[in-house]
């Protein structure tokens, strides 16, 4: 694209990518944009975790009920594995 010649776009399997390598190939860390399904955010998510050095920043859109699973406090019904993990990520 003229107006933006360093966007890439690839459109490839999300939980098939290795975002590591991908870093690798184009130069530096990588900047993730989607709209994840909610039937595979999870995995997706822990996808991005899984290579978070290779990753600059991710701007996703998900479910309103997965955001507040990132979110929740401990001690509280929406708290898990995800609150934990994206909670010490971020």
């Amino acid at each position: 694209n003229e107006r933006y010649p360093s966007l890439k776009v690839l459109h490839s399997d999300v939980l098939e990518i290795d975002y590591t390598k991908l870093a690798q190939l184009q130069g530096g860390r990588l900047n993730v944009i989607g709209n994840l399904p909610y039937y595979i955010t999870s995995q997706i998510l822990f996808a991005l975790c899984d290579h978070h050095a290779a990753i600059r920043r991710a701007c996703v859109t998900m479910q309103w009920e997965v955001a507040q699973r990132l979110v929740a406090q401990p001690r509280t019904k929406p708290y898990g594995i995800l609150s934990v993990v994206f909670q010490l990520y971020a």
